[in-house]
């Protein structure tokens, strides 16, 4: 593991945003069965759209969500027309979004029913027996992991559930080259990594039809506390998320981190820092860049 504890550094998720075709439908789904809540109803703003390059979705219906009883970390909605979302799934750039719960197992039978999709059903990690999880499509075609954390003991800083459904946590990125990926986040944000090691990803194994033992190499992006980047290397039959122009990644487009000074960090920006008052940039300076696998990051300035 290389450590870096400069304070410029990503130091936790602040927001994922979600592309759908129906804001309102997705937001009633993650109210219903995850007892989510709308945090803010709105229009996306022309500042907002001018900044990502995407002037045409200035007035898309943009719902923000609040997980239960978490104000640090939301889940943006943006009304954007998708192609087939299967053809979103594990491509390059962030392929899910992992979220924690309290018990899997019967979370897999409440959502019996559910505009939810269990796609991989719970089970222990085949690298950690006290880490259960499953995986999940969601009514937008996004794919969610949905982990419970053991309470006896704390893995790489991140703390258990405390809601039946909680806050998303961790960022899954994929792409055709772990080391790059990682490179890019070491050295571009000034942020630790943990080098790949093979793990078994059965989510992968399936989507691509490899044998149930195939490892790939994994690593990790760490945050200080309670967040993390984990970071896979796609078979080579992967390929480039598409993004059509003037629109955001489909799927899930981006994810927005609050960081120390940025203009301390050797990054190339898509959209160089400006202030943006909108919720959840809170007068902030916020840029956004495109890293090694094509993904869209925000990084937004916060003293603290």
């Amino acid at each position: 593991m290389t450590t870096n504890t400069a304070p410029r550094g990503l130091r936790r998720i602040v927001c994922f945003t979600l592309a759908a075709p129906d804001v309102e439908g997705l937001a009633r789904a993650y109210c219903q069965w995850f007892d989510y809540t709308i945090d803010e109803r709105s229009a996306l703003s022309a500042d907002i759209a001018q900044h990502w390059g995407v002037a045409d979705l200035a007035g898309s219906p943009c719902l923000l969500l609040r997980p239960p009883g978490d104000a640090l970390t939301y889940v943006r909605l943006v009304q954007q027309a998708l192609a087939d979302p299967a053809s979103v799934l594990l491509t390059h750039g962030w392929t899910a979004m992992e979220i924690l719960v309290h018990d899997p197992y019967q979370l897999a039978a409440d959502l019996a029913g559910s505009p939810f999709q269990v796609v991989v059903p719970p089970r222990p990690l085949p690298f950690d027996a006290d880490i259960h999880a499953m995986q999940v499509i969601g009514p937008a075609g996004e794919l969610l992991y949905m982990t419970s954390l053991p309470a006896h003991r704390q893995i790489l800083d991140l703390s258990p559930a405390r809601y039946r459904v909680d806050r998303p946590f961790i960022a899954i990125l994929g792409g055709p080259d772990a080391a790059r990926m990682l490179d890019y986040y070491e050295h571009s944000t000034a942020t630790s990594t943990i080098a790949p090691a093979p793990v078994i990803v059965q989510i992968i194994n399936d989507t691509f039809s490899l044998p149930a033992n195939h490892a790939v190499p994994l690593g990790i992006v760490k945050l200080p506390r309670d967040n993390l980047i984990e970071v896979d290397e796609l078979p080579s039959i992967a390929r480039a998320r598409r993004t059509e122009p003037g629109r955001i990644p489909p799927g899930i487009a981006m994810v927005s981190f609050s960081c120390g000074d940025l203009d301390e960090l050797p990054i190339v920006w898509r959209a160089a820092p400006r202030v943006l008052t909108e919720a959840p940039y809170a007068g902030r300076r916020t840029g956004l860049a495109v890293g090694a696998a094509g993904e869209w990051l925000e990084l937004i300035e916060s003293a603290g």
